[in-house]
């Protein structure tokens, strides 16, 4: 009885150790499988897309605005034509009276082609001093000019009438100028008449001279404004001149015959001759 307590005893402690290492058993094995049972559920990071245009914006129901384009540069503009008005600011007017000044030298020959004015010398040089008054319709150019030639043997002054055309250049512009008109002396030296008159002569005759002049000229006029202009002319004129018979001579002593008789005193004369004139003019418009 005794042995067979024994044998129904180590059954029993046997099966209730085998029951008490199952939880052991079970919780080693939960505890090894719980790391591996993570790993699986936890999810793949996966990199976030940037966001397209036109997608809605995280956590908002507006779309999203799209970046703005970049602006094209615009090609450069060519450089704008001048004002019309800043052109007709130089432009001169189309119609003006004018008024012009010159001053200058010149060098006269009256009997340079033909003489009978019976001189001592026809030839002298001297100073040119003249004004200009006139009407300009563009290019042309209608006026009357004074002139004072003062030479070292005789003064001689000349109205005149002249007709210019300008050619169409600026701000230098030439012009040609055509004039015809009288001349006339204004006193003539005793020099020129010295070997005509007898000795003893206290008071020299009055002897006269006057004709007809006709010339050209150029004149390279500078526009230094809208209605001034300045520049150097030359010209060129002809004299045909008469020389009426002047009174004998006062003398202290008698007058011999022979003085009567000497070609200044005996008979009118005439002579044919040039100047040349060069100078300086300046030109003032008048618009109307």
């Amino acid at each position: 009885m005794y042995k067979s307590a024994n044998m129904k005893i180590r059954p029993s402690s046997a099966l209730t150790r085998l029951v008490a290492l199952v939880p052991l058993v079970a919780g080693a094995m939960f505890l090894a499988l719980e790391p591996s049972a993570h790993a699986q559920a936890a999810p793949k990071a996966t990199p976030s897309a940037p966001p397209k245009s036109g997608a809605k914006g995280a956590g908002t129901g507006t779309p999203a605005k799209p970046a703005p384009a970049p602006e094209a540069s615009a090609p450069a503009a060519p450089a704008a034509p001048a004002a019309p008005a800043a052109e007709d600011a130089d432009k001169e007017e189309k119609r003006a009276a004018y008024v012009s000044a010159e001053l200058g030298f010149t060098h006269a020959n009256l009997g340079a082609i033909s003489d009978t004015l019976a001189f001592d010398t026809s030839k002298a040089n001297g100073v040119l001093a003249g004004i200009g008054l006139g009407y300009r319709f563009k290019a042309l150019r209608i006026g009357a000019r004074f002139r004072d030639a003062s030479t070292t043997e005789f003064t001689l002054w000349s109205l005149m009438g002249e007709v210019g055309f300008g050619l169409p250049f600026r701000p230098v512009t030439p012009v040609i100028f055509l004039h015809a008109g009288y001349v006339f002396d204004e006193g003539i030296e005793r020099s020129v008449i010295a070997s005509s008159l007898p000795s003893g002569t206290v008071l020299p005759p009055k002897v006269h001279l006057d004709g007809l002049l006709i010339g050209a000229e150029a004149y390279v006029a500078y526009s230094a404004s809208k209605v001034f202009k300045i520049g150097p002319f030359v010209g060129f004129d002809m004299t045909f001149l008469h020389r009426p018979q002047p009174s004998p001579p006062k003398s202290a002593f008698p007058s011999a015959d022979d003085t009567r008789t000497t070609a200044l005193f005996s008979d009118s004369g005439n002579g044919v001759g040039y100047m040349i004139n060069l100078g300086i003019r300046a030109t003032g418009d008048i618009a109307f």
